[in-house]
C-alpha cells in the first residue's frame, strides 16, 4: 500500500473519530481529568503538604481540600471543552448550559467526594491513585448527564 493511500485512510479515520461525540468526550474528559489530577497532586503534596487545613472554623482533610481546588480547575476546563468541542451542536443558551453543567458537576463532585473518602479513609489507598480511580468511575455518568441534560439539543 502506498504512503498516499495510508495517509488518506488515516485522515478518513481521524475525521470519523472527531465526528464521534463519545470520542470527543473522551478527549475532553481526559484533558480535564488530567488537569484535575495534576492540580490535585500539586496542591495536596506541595501546597498543603498533606496536612489538614482550617476552613470556616472547621478542620478539612488535606485530600478533601485538594479535591475542592482541583475539581474547580477541572470544572472550568471541562465546561469550555464540552461546550465548544464535544457538544457544539447544542442550541441552548450558554447561561443555561452553565447552570445545568453546574448541577451535573455538583452531582459529580458528590460522587467523587464519597468515592475518594471511601478509597482513602476506609480502604487506606494512596490519595492520588484514589482520585484518579474516582474520576474514571464518575466519567461515564458525566457523559450521560452532559449529553442528555446539560448540553442536550432542543428539538423543534
Amino acid at each position: 500500500m502506498a504512503n498516499g493511500q495510508r495517509r488518506k485512510q488515516a485522515l478518513s479515520l481521524s475525521k470519523k473519530l472527531l465526528e464521534n461525540n463519545v470520542f470527543r468526550f473522551l478527549i475532553s474528559g481526559g484533558t480535564s481529568t488530567a488537569v484535575d489530577i495534576v492540580v490535585y497532586f500539586i496542591v495536596f503534596n506541595f501546597i498543603l503538604y498533606k496536612q489538614p487545613v482550617e476552613f470556616l472554623g472547621s478542620i478539612v482533610s488535606g485530600h478533601t481540600a485538594a479535591l475542592c481546588i482541583s475539581f474547580s480547575a477541572g470544572f472550568i476546563t471541562n465546561f469550555f471543552i464540552s461546550k465548544y468541542f464535544v457538544f457544539s451542536n447544542s442550541n441552548l443558551q450558554t447561561r443555561i448550559q452553565l447552570f445545568r453543567y453546574l448541577i451535573v458537576a455538583s452531582v459529580n463532585f458528590g460522587a467523587n467526594y464519597f468515592l475518594l473518602k471511601f478509597f482513602v479513609e476506609f480502604l487506606n489507598w494512596y490519595p492520588t491513585p484514589s482520585r484518579a480511580l474516582a474520576a474514571m468511575i464518575v466519567a461515564v455518568m458525566s457523559f450521560l448527564l452532559g449529553k442528555y441534560f446539560a448540553f442536550k439539543v432542543k428539538t423543534a
